[in-house]
């Protein structure tokens, strides 16, 4: 069974292996994944973009994703569901099944969370190497309703680096996070834990490895608004003005970069929701152009040149090779196909034209006909190269089936496609700040917390007392308080709708905390060991972990100070109108070391370590997502591997002083020594 969680990337029965080089750098695990997917095959070529469409259960995922496939105009589209039934395909969907423009995979264990990324490579991967020959356009991934899609973004990159199949073939490329405005004020209050919330609109059960379904509801919401490249308002039909505007101004505020559309039952337009094609990637069956058609396969092309009934074969200039043809007619400037092709050709030594059709009424067009084999099986992207045809054959539009604006903005207002013909309204992204004076802060030091006072302060966090959120829980009472009174902190923090962020602490020096606050929730966790508290051996290990070399070098070149390294105070805020820097900023620099304090954390801490537990083969495997069970498990087998080798040196050292005993010399060199 793979390993393979937000860091893992070992799997059974492949070559993986850590090395170190002269001067004892360590260098990063290696993996083999056969011939066929060596990484070199794939540099240059476009990639299958994915698209992960992240919200609780209820939002309209499943209904965006049913409009998305109706709406495809053509596209080949791959997708992974949690459940093929709840997408309820109807005979129009059952249409582009058949045709091969649309293709469902369902997830084994039911749910795409950020532990399972084993279950959803694997569903990925069974889309692209079933279409390699004719590749999909997009995959959809549909997430469960504690899905991470950072998570997700993270094993992609990680899986890129271990040069997996499907991350050399596939790329997280956008991210569309569903929310229900109707809904949106009472989860930003709700206090349950994810899965709760979850659970208890579909039944819905996740992975116990997964650690976002224990946050609250409030906090998983807004990390999802944050994560997002494209957020759906959906159900606008059956919120409340109150309730729309409040859903569209936090929004804005948590996530000013991404685009905004609001839709009801998920009605959008497809190029508004997808990523762009890649160039190169997208295909099309065929097309026509000025007295021709063309059409191709994955493993064949066809050319039909309409010719009159007065012309016969003898008339037919045709000349084929690896990647060049002409086919007109002999002394006529057209009809004519002549250029460079977009793909090699094969046996073309052997290639010839026949005539089809006749002049009688009611029969088809009368034309020459050449059927080519490519050398290659897959889908051209057009029938040229797109450099050397003549006017007369220059690359044809594509078939009336396909619209070329999917995925990349049609600019066409005489575009007859249903999705193109309505726009959903995007909103400016700083209406949050324009309209209801949303703004931002960070907070920034290079001097720890003292863990007691910031714990004082954060008890007197303001919690609203409202079970449905409105914009008007931003604004500060205007009664005055004293100054040094917990119910002024309260009054000044109460217009804070979100903060999150980096803490260092004096009571945990070695770990960064997180900070994440939304809602009614507040939370400082410890997380990872601050980079500048390792030593170098530890330092070594740890880069060896696919995916966090990158994190590293981004902290040493954007984050690190020549005193303390990355250790740091950073938090961002996030508030209404009544939200005043110049009144918060005291509060956090109350708690930060004051000098004498600070020598005398300086004093206590300079000879702490990081234990060395985790950095080790047992360490790394328990990073890697490895329980308990699973570790000794590995070190049982690891155990026995090495006493069968001891017991087979053992048996080879007992029959070579067996046969010296009996005078053997010759060809036992080395043996058993």
């Amino acid at each position: 069974q793979a390993i393979f969680g937000s860091r893992r990337c070992l799997r059974s029965g492949e070559r993986v292996g850590a090395r170190r080089v002269p001067g004892g750098k360590a260098m990063p695990l290696t993996f083999n994944f056969g011939e066929e997917n060596r990484p070199e095959l794939f540099e240059g070529k476009p990639k299958t973009p994915v698209t992960l469409i992240s919200g609780f259960l209820g939002t309209g995922k499943t209904t965006l994703l049913k409009h998305l496939l109706e709406n495809q105009d053509g596209v080949r589209i791959g997708v992974v569901v949690n459940d093929v039934a709840a997408v309820n395909i109807d005979s129009q969907l059952v249409r582009r099944y058949e045709k091969g423009l649309v293709e469902v995979a369902e997830l084994q264990n039911g749910c795409v969370c950020c532990s399972s990324a084993d279950d959803l490579f694997s569903a990925v991967q069974n889309i692209v190497m079933r279409s390699k020959e004719y590749v999909f356009e997009h995959i959809v991934v549909e997430l469960s309703g504690v899905g991470e899609p950072e998570a997700v973004k993270k094993n992609w990159a990680i899986g890129l680096e271990c040069t997996m199949p499907v991350a050399l073939r596939t790329e997280v490329k956008r991210v569309i996070t569903v929310v229900d405005a109707s809904t949106f004020g009472q989860d930003w209050l709700d206090t349950r834990q994810a899965q709760e919330r979850n659970e208890q609109v579909q039944g819905d059960r996740h992975d116990e490895k997964n650690k976002a379904r224990l946050e609250n509801v409030g906090q998983l919401l807004a990390e999802q608004v944050e994560w997002a490249d494209v957020v759906l308002v959906n159900k606008i039909d059956m919120a409340s003005p109150q309730e729309l505007d409040t859903t569209i101004q936090v929004v804005s505020a948590l996530n000013s970069r991404a685009s905004m559309l609001q839709a009801s039952h998920g009605k959008v337009a497809p190029r508004d929701a997808l990523p762009e094609v890649p160039r190169g990637l997208k295909v099309v069956e065929g097309g026509e152009g000025e007295g021709f058609a063309w059409s191709q396969t994955s493993s064949s092309l066809t050319v039909r040149l309409f010719i009159e009934p007065s012309v016969k074969g003898r008339d037919i200039d045709f000349k084929v090779g690896p990647r060049t043809l002409r086919l007109g007619i002999r002394n006529r400037a057209s009809p004519r196909l002549e250029g460079r092709l977009a793909g090699e050709l094969r046996d073309v030594d052997e290639a010839m034209f026949e005539i089809e059709g006749s002049s009688a009424s009611g029969e088809p067009r009368r034309c020459a006909v050449a059927a080519l084999e490519k050398r290659r099986p897959g889908m051209w992207p057009a029938l040229w190269d797109g450099s050397s045809a003549t006017p007369s054959s220059a690359p044809p539009a594509a078939s009336t089936s396909f619209c070329a604006g999917f995925g990349r903005g049609c600019g066409n207002p005489d575009c007859s496609h249903e999705g193109h013909q309505s726009r959903t309204k995007e909103m400016p992204n700083n209406r949050a700040q324009e309209r209801f004076g949303i703004h931002s802060f960070t907070f920034q030091s290079r001097r720890p917390f003292s863990g007691a006072r910031l714990e004082k302060l954060l008890k007197s966090w303001p919690t609203p007392r409202k079970q449905l959120f409105t914009l008007e829980e931003l604004a500060a009472s205007p009664v005055e308080q004293d100054a040094h009174s917990d119910m002024s902190v309260g009054e000044t923090l109460r217009p804070v709708l979100r903060s999150k962020g980096f803490c260092w602490l004096d009571s945990e020096p070695l770990r960064q905390h997180l900070w994440a606050q939304a809602g009614k929730t507040l939370d400082v966790r410890p997380g990872d060991w601050w980079w500048a508290a390792l030593d170098k051996e530890q330092l070594k290990f740890k880069v060896t972990y696919p995916g966090v070399e990158a994190d590293y070098k981004m902290a040493k070149k954007e984050k690190w100070d020549k005193d303390v390294g990355d250790r740091r105070q950073e938090l961002v805020f996030i508030g209404g109108p009544d939200m005043r820097e110049r009144d918060i900023v005291p509060l956090l620099e109350a708690c930060i070391l004051t000098d004498i304090e600070l020598k005398e954390y300086e004093d206590r801490t300079r000879q702490l370590k990081v234990p060395n537990d985790e950095f080790h083969v047992n360490g790394l495997l328990k990073n890697l997502g490895a329980s308990e069970d699973q570790i000794a498990e590995i070190n049982e087998k690891a155990e026995k591997s090495r006493e069968e080798e001891r017991s087979r040196r053992k048996q080879d050292r007992e029959e070579t002083d067996f046969l010296r005993s009996l005078g053997v010399r010759k060809g036992l060199g080395g043996r058993g020594r």
